[in-house]
């Protein structure tokens, strides 16, 4: 009898163990100066509803889920500049038994996206002061405007800010105005017409530290329920808020609390800082000593170098001896970074190549084609090897040029690997399905590949899902446009073996800075046909322009051999891009303009934070003359795109990463052919501004 009051009383004993633990540990503040942040129930730095000032570390990704009563966040967000925040949320609203919530749980799915600026940063005398915009691409439902301020005093912090929309509840100021609407029928759209309109509502925070891990933080919030109340039984108007933070380590923070005087929540955030996140090859190898003076030469020198770098997993695509120079062709497949393998061709060839040849030339390729060229004395390099700060003075003696398209008279490695394979699993995700938010696909991956000479690839991967529900997903066509993508769900359903990939590609260089690409077979998941692109991108510049040209046809549904006719489908496709490397936090942006696979004309602009260590955090959108309502929901193609890589969870180099890229709304509109081994991200990893870049590990 006792368990079953428990059981049905569940809410206000959790409410009650909440309240007695709060205000036992309030006490126990100590007033620390040190003061770790934490996230509101949507994922931004805050309290629970309300948000606070400040900045979060710069490139700081994190992942929020939080569950309240009837309401679930789930937030990715991403500090994209010192001064600058990004998030894109999905949330489940409501236990009234209709729309989605047989399948779900929730009666309403809301996707949004959130930006924020911090304005002022806090000193002896003036706060620091954010203003941040909710929801202002999306459905609107969380939709709301601020300006807070903060300022630490005695190791607690105080917050206090004016709220617009969803965050002006009390209405203090403007409370007869009305708040202007920004419509759009489709969803997805950016919305600015309500910006800063409507009744204006105040909000207050207090967080200090109890202990080392704990937090308290108690906020007076503006949160006005009433927007969503009619997706939920029941709701408060309580705007007293408190809870605590319990700091798990520099990644994982958990939160347990209560809002609206009757709901408790819990929650949990996920976060990492590539920018402080370093590899993990402490298994590596040690690499060998500059030799000041090479061992006794032979007629297995040669060979010992190329398989010296073997060993250090760096293959050899040619080499050549002339006058005094001594020139290699290396492919870089293991060292993360491209600086850190020239360092070990560089020592190797210290101990290995005769004294004969003062200068060292070492050649970055990809798939065999000559790219980026780094020249050095070895006397100069002898002379500061050893000194503290000798990746300095190397950077001081070392000269950064483009390769030649053409080495003549180069003794080519007959010896080059021309086959691989691995077996390996994969996943897929597929996400911002209402009936079912996530779907997954779990299996085993075949790779293998081909490489008769330098240039000529051939290329395939085949995959069976294991464990999927990949079978269950049911949404489909939408818009008015040719379904070159929406019909997405009959690829996915298909669970037995299938080719994903099956490739033959030519890389080529015509000139010093003209690089070229032709691929045909079956392309990606969807489309089979021929790819062809050229790229114009100087080592020693920030830019580069490329134009791409395509001639698809549909697969069949199966993902075999067998094709099918896609009504509509804009055969003839392509593109015409222009990237600019802009040395402004390792921003790197692309501008396409052209064709896409439903025929509509456009163009996109996607900008990539690629951080020094490999990490890569980007976004997109495309505008094209299709409408709105020809696009369908969501109103034009968007979305976000990351890139971990392996390296720091590994104890050796690896140049292997985990890619997602996340759609809110998948269209027609927008669409573009997917394939792999585009020019733009082999060169430009082996440009003047990379290298540079992680010139630090050249000796490691």
């Amino acid at each position: 009898m006792l368990l079953l009051i428990l059981v049905a009383n569940r809410a206000k004993y959790l409410n009650l163990l909440c309240s007695i633990l709060f205000f036992i540990i309030f006490p126990l503040i100590s007033f620390s100066n040190d003061l770790f942040s934490t996230r509101t129930i949507t994922g931004e730095n805050g309290i629970l509803e309300t948000p606070v000032a400040g900045p979060l570390k710069d490139g700081e990704i994190s992942f929020t889920t939080s569950k309240t009563g009837s309401i679930l966040h789930n937030t990715l967000s991403f500090q994209a500049l010192p001064r600058v925040y990004a998030a894109l949320r999905y949330t489940g609203i409501g236990d009234k038994k209709y729309m989605y919530y047989n399948n779900s749980g929730y009666t309403y799915w809301d996707r949004s996206f959130d930006l924020r600026f911090d304005l002022i940063e806090e000193n002896k005398f003036l706060p620091s002061v954010s203003a941040g915009f909710q929801d202002i691409v999306g459905g609107g439902t969380f939709g709301a405007e601020y300006i807070v301020a903060s300022k630490k005093f005695r190791g607690a912090k105080f917050s206090t800010g004016l709220g617009w929309g969803r965050l002006s509840s009390n209405k203090i100021f403007n409370h007869n105005s009305p708040r202007k609407e920004s419509l759009n029928g489709y969803g997805g759209g950016l919305k600015y017409k309500h910006l800063f309109s409507g009744p204006i509502g105040i909000f207050s925070s207090l967080e200090a530290k109890a202990t080392k891990n704990i937090k308290i933080k108690l906020e007076y919030s503006s949160e006005d329920r009433a927007r969503y109340s009619h997706y939920i039984e029941n709701i408060s108007n309580n705007n007293i808020n408190y809870g605590l933070d319990y700091n798990l380590n520099n990644h994982v923070k958990l939160s347990l609390y209560n809002t609206a005087g009757q709901e408790i929540g819990m929650q949990m955030n996920i976060s990492a800082a590539p920018s402080s996140i370093f590899s993990g090859d402490y298994l590596e190898p040690v690499p060998k000593p500059f030799y000041s003076s090479p061992l006794e030469q032979n007629s297995r020198t040669i060979p010992n170098l190329i398989e010296g770098l073997k060993q250090e997993k760096i293959e050899v695509i040619a080499y050549k001896q002339r006058n005094n120079e001594f020139t290699i062709v290396i492919e870089n497949s293991h060292f993360s970074s491209n600086t850190q393998a020239i360092g070990r061709t560089l020592r190797l060839m210290s101990v290995y190549v005769d004294l004969n040849y003062d200068i060292f030339n070492v050649i970055l390729s990809s798939y065999g084609i000559p790219v980026s060229k780094l020249s050095i004395n070895r006397n100069d390099v002898i002379s500061t090897i050893d000194a503290p700060n000798a990746e300095l003075f190397t950077s001081m003696i070392t000269k950064l040029s483009d390769a030649p398209s053409i080495i003549k008279s180069a003794e080519i490695n007959q010896d080059r690997s021309k086959f691989s394979w691995s077996v390996l699993p994969y996943y897929k995700f597929h996400f911002f399905d209402p009936d079912k938010p996530l779907y997954y696909d779990f299996g085993p991956r075949v790779k293998f590949g081909y490489y008769p000479k330098s240039g000529i690839t051939f290329q395939g991967s085949l995959i069976k899902s294991i464990y999927t529900t990949f079978n269950e997903i049911k949404r489909g066509t939408k818009g008015n446009l040719p379904k070159v993508r929406t019909n997405l769900k009959n690829y996915a359903n298909i669970t037995d073996s299938r080719i994903e990939e099956l490739i033959l590609s030519s890389y080529f260089k015509l000139s010093k800075n003209i690089y070229g690409r032709s691929t045909v077979g079956y392309l990606e998941q969807m489309y089979a046909g021929i790819s062809s692109e050229l790229l114009y991108k100087p080592m020693t510049d920030n830019f580069a322009f490329g134009a791409e040209l395509n001639y698809v046809k549909g697969r069949e549904f199966k993902q075999l051999i067998g094709f099918r006719n896609v009504h509509g489908l804009s055969k003839l496709n392509g593109h015409i891009s222009g990237y600019f490397d802009t040395n402004y936090y390792d921003y790197i942006a692309q501008l396409d303009y052209g064709k896409y696979l439903a025929g509509d004309k456009g163009y996109t602009l996607k900008l990539t934070r690629d951080f020094r260590n490999g990490w890569k955090v980007g976004g997109f959108f495309t505008v094209t003359n299709a409408s709105h309502a020809d696009f369908g929901e969501g109103s034009f193609d968007k979305g976000i795109f990351l890139s971990f890589p392996l390296n720091p969870l590994m104890p050796y180099e690896t140049r292997s990463s985990l890619n997602e890229k996340i759609r809110p709304i998948q269209g027609d509109g927008g669409a573009r052919l997917e394939v792999s081994g585009r020019l733009y991200p082999l060169i430009n990893d082996k440009s003047k501004n990379n290298i540079r870049k992680t010139w630090p590990k050249i000796w490691r």
